[in-house]
């Protein structure tokens, strides 16, 4: 039997789980939208691409400032109602507004909310899997995807049957506004929560910074597919308005099943294997089937890259934790902060980029950076014997 400590890290570990759907789910919706959004404030892509660099900016500010000052003062679930409800009804009032203007604003406030967000969740994933003794964070990262699914599923209706995007972003915001119950009653207790003891800000080893810029590549290609890929759809491809969020969902379905057997995978072949390994084949399927420039090829490509690079992130952040001497929240927020500087100059890139050479372009160079930095976290992983099949069960820094 269970006992009550169990019980109630379990408990806790879904609600975790649902603070990174709702946070996926709200940008998902938005993102599959933006090519409206386009239309209605008469904007470039480089402009578009200024807002995500001040998200990305905000971020990796708060995040910082977060871990240090605001979760030791009231806990990492407080963190988490605070956050989910300054992003709920962005997306809403970026519509509703249709000012530039007031786009940059919301985009620093809400690259605080993710701040304020990203370290606490991860830190609390990785507490606890420390404590329960099994492989979450797999798990845990296909909230983000089942996320951005339903998300991309009910913007790519709502367009297909002609809803006002400012009808389905009050709705789906008002749905992530009131949801922060679930947290409030069912999320990790205070008394869990591994308290940063210095707030000093400390310079991360070596290990921890390659580790962290793995994962800030697989962010910034997250961004990129997510708030690139329904208007490469649209230009370059000539898709249909309802076949716009497609890519988001197909890449997500791949990556959510993938995250579902990752624990028996992990433990069958190892981590080499699972992360970098499975990762190159991905990108590799990806970047050939962009050359047929075939809409079915492509969607069944994108959902076999999903389910191939899907476990590199959560791997990323269990070694980061096996291998730091600092305290839980302090390793979180240092990976954190510098993979989503990922967000800051991923999508930028491509936004500017794609003025001169198309996003087709950007979409080759997505699946061959994937490749290279696939390559370089095998040869990381391999030269350090990191853990394996030998010692999946994360251990506490001292």
């Amino acid at each position: 039997m269970e006992n009550i400590e169990t019980k109630e890290l379990k408990t806790a570990f879904y609600a975790t789980f649902s603070q990174g759907f709702f946070a996926t789910l709200t940008f998902s919706v938005f993102m599959v939208n933006s090519p409206i959004l386009f239309d209605l404030i008469d904007m470039t892509k480089t402009e578009f691409s200024i807002g995500f660099i001040i998200f990305g900016i905000c971020n990796v500010i708060t995040n910082q400032l977060t871990t240090r000052f605001l979760l030791p003062k009231i806990g990492s679930t407080n963190c988490l109602i605070i956050a989910r409800l300054l992003y709920a009804f962005i997306p809403f009032s970026i519509f509703y507004f249709s000012s530039y203007n007031f786009f940059i604003f919301v985009s620093m406030l809400w690259g605080i909310s993710i701040g304020i967000q990203a370290p606490n969740i991860f830190t609390q994933v990785a507490i606890i899997e420390e404590k329960t003794k099994k492989i979450l964070n797999p798990i845990f990262k296909s909230s983000f995807n089942f996320g951005f699914l339903l998300g991309a599923g009910i913007s790519s209706l709502c367009l297909g049957l002609e809803i006002d995007p400012v009808f389905t972003t009050f709705v789906v915001g008002f749905f992530v506004f009131i949801s922060t119950l679930t947290m409030y009653f069912f999320g990790l207790n205070m008394k869990y929560d591994v308290v940063n003891k210095d707030p000093r800000f400390s310079i991360p080893n070596y290990k921890i910074i390659m580790f962290a810029s793995i994962n800030m590549c697989i962010i910034a290609f997250m961004g990129i597919i997510i708030q690139w890929s329904p208007l490469w759809l649209v230009t370059d491809l000539s898709a249909p308005i309802f076949l716009v969020g497609s890519i988001v969902i197909f890449f997500n379905l791949g990556e959510i099943i993938s995250n579902m057997f990752a624990s028996k995978l992990i433990t069958k072949l190892g981590e080499v294997i699972v992360g970098p390994c499975f990762a190159m084949v991905g990108s590799t399927i990806l970047v050939l089937s962009i050359f047929s420039q075939n809409i079915i090829i492509i969607f069944i490509a994108i959902t076999l890259f999903g389910m191939l690079i899907s476990n590199v992130m959560p791997i990323v952040f269990r070694q980061a934790v096996k291998n730091s001497q600092n305290p839980i929240p302090v390793t979180i927020s240092h990976v954190s902060s510098i993979a989503f500087v990922g967000a800051i100059f991923g999508p930028a890139v491509v936004g500017i980029s794609a003025e001169t050479f198309g996003l087709t372009f950007n979409m080759y160079a997505l699946g061959v950076i994937m490749f290279l930095i696939a390559l370089l976290m095998f040869f990381i992983m391999r030269e350090d014997k990191l853990v394996g099949v030998e010692g999946i069960e994360p251990t506490p820094p001292k």
